[in-house]
């Protein structure tokens, strides 16, 4: 079941300002939340009880502000590396680290999204040891900031808690710890609120207490500095990072989405609804965060039992779109994107024009790119086989005016954009997009 945690953002961040950087902040959350499903959701809980646990020790608000947005992305770099709960609760004893890949990954992705350059360390060093055993950088003592600290305590706490009933043996497991992993001033002051304070968390939060933090001025002031469009930036990151999840599928949601816009454009749709359909093709398959890799990766058929899991994505992008406020018009476009023109797709069996057409766009552009990109059971195949197949199944799987609109388009117009957009860093896709359609027509 998917986190509802639109109450506990939303009082982070006020104004429209607020809406859209939750929205963001929230989507990404989601995503790492859904891939790391066995961690039951223990992203917004280490957020929350770390600034609860900063305001003890009296953190400025930009501290406060980095442990809120770093505990709720100190995972994301694990998204795409295979990992399963009993790996993960290693990190916590001396059986072994996890994957220490998984802090550098998550720390270069964060440093992607206006306005977190402050987090980033800080999901880098979330992992280091108080004695200088833990990874990546072997930092030791006051070394490691005290923000990345309070998100390994709580990260800790939280990890363990969702496995170990008996409270005694966790608070016995971090003081032994404490001065080895932890920093023993934090696990001290730690010991103490869980003595006197219920830890905050998405369920429990006094609206009072967390309006007394104060930092509502300040995160609009953040949010104003930022120069150019970062929920375009932001979107761009979350498909890198929904592409992570399958080692097929570098550069996929990007290449449709500009394959997408190119098909659209052909078929003379207002700009607006291109962006639509651009934003739809970016997040159509968040979903597959939530599928085992082992499903995903499989270089043989799939089982029937396996073919009904993979069916299962459309749906699930749908839910983490609908949580997303301004994306609200995105989410049936994800949703039947497999739907089938004759009736036969799914998830909901919609034919013809009660399919939405931007979803009848990203069909076709989805469809190219997986002909067109290796697979786990089979190298890349031709642009002609593409176009052939495609054509072949007009007015059965394809609407034939979008089949039409693609057809229309070259193959070198197709491999210049994707080249483009694929090898451009995402602070400059905005202006890679307006290039190709300023260009290609």
């Amino acid at each position: 079941m998917l986190p509802n945690n639109n109450l506990t953002i939303s009082r982070f961040i006020p104004g429209n300002e607020r809406r859209r950087f939750k929205d963001i902040i929230k989507f990404l959350a989601m995503v790492v939340d859904l891939a790391e499903g066995y961690k039951l959701h223990n992203n917004y809980r280490v957020a929350l009880s770390g600034v609860q646990l900063g305001t003890e020790l009296n953190l400025n608000i930009e501290s406060l502000r980095n442990i809120f947005y770093g505990g709720l992305l100190h995972d994301i770099g694990e998204v795409g590396m295979p990992t399963d709960f009993d790996e993960r609760t290693t990190q916590y004893t001396d059986e072994g680290k996890g994957n220490p890949h998984h802090t550098i990954v998550g720390s270069r992705i964060v440093s992607l999204i206006p306005t977190l350059e402050g987090v980033t360390k800080i999901i880098r060093w979330h992992h280091e040891s108080w004695d200088g055993s833990g990874f990546p950088d072997n930092l030791k003592g006051r070394e490691i900031p005290i923000e990345a600290g309070i998100i390994s305590l709580f990260d800790a706490y939280y990890v363990m808690n969702a496995v170990e009933k008996n409270k005694s043996v966790i608070e016995d497991y971090l003081k032994n710890m404490s001065g080895k992993k932890f920093n023993p001033g934090l696990v001290e002051i730690f010991m103490r609120l869980l003595k006197k304070d219920e830890l905050w968390t998405p369920d429990n939060l006094n609206d009072d207490a967390w309006s007394a933090i104060g930092m509502d001025t300040y995160e609009v002031a953040k949010l104003q500095d930022v120069k150019g469009d970062y929920v375009e930036i932001a979107l761009n990151v979350i498909a890198q990072v929904i592409d992570a999840k399958h080692k097929y599928t570098h550069g996929h949601s990007r290449r449709v989405m500009v394959l997408s816009s190119l098909i659209a454009q052909r078929m003379g749709m207002e700009k607006s609804y291109v962006h639509l359909i651009e934003q739809g093709a970016l997040l159509h398959d968040s979903g597959k965060v939530g599928i085992p890799r082992e499903i995903l990766d499989k270089p043989e058929g799939l089982s029937n039992e396996e073919y009904k899991v993979i069916k299962k994505h459309p749906v699930i992008s749908c839910a983490l779109i609908q949580n997303f406020t301004s994306l609200k018009e995105v989410a049936p476009l994800a949703r039947f994107h497999h739907e089938r023109y004759d009736g036969n797709g799914y998830p909901d069996k919609l034919d013809r024009e009660d399919i939405p057409i931007g979803a009848r766009v990203i069909a076709v552009a989805d469809t190219y790119d997986a002909i067109t990109s290796n697979r786990a059971y089979r190298k890349a195949l031709s642009d002609g086989f593409a176009r052939h197949e495609i054509r072949k199944y007009m007015g059965k799987m394809f609407d034939p005016l979008v089949v039409n609109a693609f057809l229309d388009i070259p193959e070198h117009e197709i491999k210049l954009a994707f080249d483009l957009i694929v090898n451009q860093p995402v602070s400059s896709v905005s202006n890679t997009l307006s290039h190709i359609k300023t260009n290609t027509f």
